[in-house]
């Protein structure tokens, strides 16, 4: 006979707050081996939700590349109410989690790709390519570079060849697709799944 399993109790709020470490503490803690490279990604909510996943995942850099949206930066040469509608637009579905990602802006997305690959990362690019895989049908293990390209035109090219695997998410409905911020939160999860979480402790 199977035991009745009983209703789980949401937790509250300053119950969650309780679990993490200070703020202070926060970037000694170790990493996941897991860069993510936002290539032309114009929508500054998919960006913000980025963040959050970055911080969700606590992976190790976001590269944000070419036309990706951006917070500021020292030496920003955008004019300035350009940078702070970014800023606005981003932490306006990030919440909180920019101050606690390493990111970088890069204009060359192909040559963070490459310089990633050189350091050893398998760089696993998303989009929808004929040969590719489903996530859940290729190995995702050791160190990633994630890479997500543009809602519309996808990922350069030049980009794609420099791959060691291409995947794409099934859709079973009238979509061409999944929304970038959304197939990040896919395929991250799933990495972490099949390493184990890295062997992070979840905050």
């Amino acid at each position: 006979m199977t035991a009745r399993r009983l209703p789980a109790r949401p937790l509250g709020t300053d119950e969650l707050v309780a679990r993490k470490p200070p703020a202070e503490d926060f970037p000694a803690l170790p990493r996941a081996p897991v860069h993510v490279v936002l290539s032309d990604v114009r929508g500054l909510a998919n960006v913000g939700l980025a963040f959050r996943l970055c911080d969700n995942l606590r992976v190790a850099h976001l590269w944000l590349c070419g036309l990706t949206g951006h917070p500021p930066y020292p030496g920003d040469p955008r004019p300035p109410s350009v940078a702070a509608r970014c800023e606005r637009e981003i932490r306006r579905t990030a919440v909180m989690a920019v101050p606690y990602v390493p990111w970088s802006y890069r204009s060359d997305a192909a040559r963070v790709v490459r310089e990633r690959k050189a350091a050893g990362d398998r760089v696993v690019v998303l989009e929808q390519a004929e040969g590719a895989l489903a996530p859940a049908d290729e190995s995702l293990e050791g160190t990633l570079c994630l890479v997500l390209g543009h809602e519309r035109l996808g990922v350069d090219p030049a980009i794609v060849a420099e791959a060691d695997v291409v995947l794409e998410l099934p859709v079973w409905g009238m979509a061409n697709s999944i929304n970038v911020a959304m197939a990040l939160g896919i395929v991250g999860y799933e990495a972490a799944r099949q390493n184990d979480g890295w062997g992070l402790a979840p905050l």
